[in-house]
């Protein structure tokens, strides 16, 4: 595995620390990271395109309504 160094102010490291579990590595404790920032982001993608397909349900029972009121 290829490795690389990053600096970190000691504050960073400190919650680093704070967030790690029991014996985790720091890759591990950055890999779970980013993992939750990506799965959230995908969450919200989720909860959008619900309300969206909501919303155009909506509008096609709005327009059935005005047709059938027509007949």
């Amino acid at each position: 595995m290829d490795a690389t160094t990053i600096k970190l102010h000691k504050r960073t490291k400190s919650a680093l620390d704070r967030l790690r579990m029991e014996n985790e590595s720091y890759e591990g404790v950055i890999s779970r990271l980013v993992l939750q920032a990506r799965n959230n982001g995908l969450k919200e993608e989720l909860i959008a395109a619900y309300k969206q397909v909501g919303k155009d349900e909506l509008d096609v029972l709005n327009e059935w309504e005005s047709a059938s009121q027509e007949v």
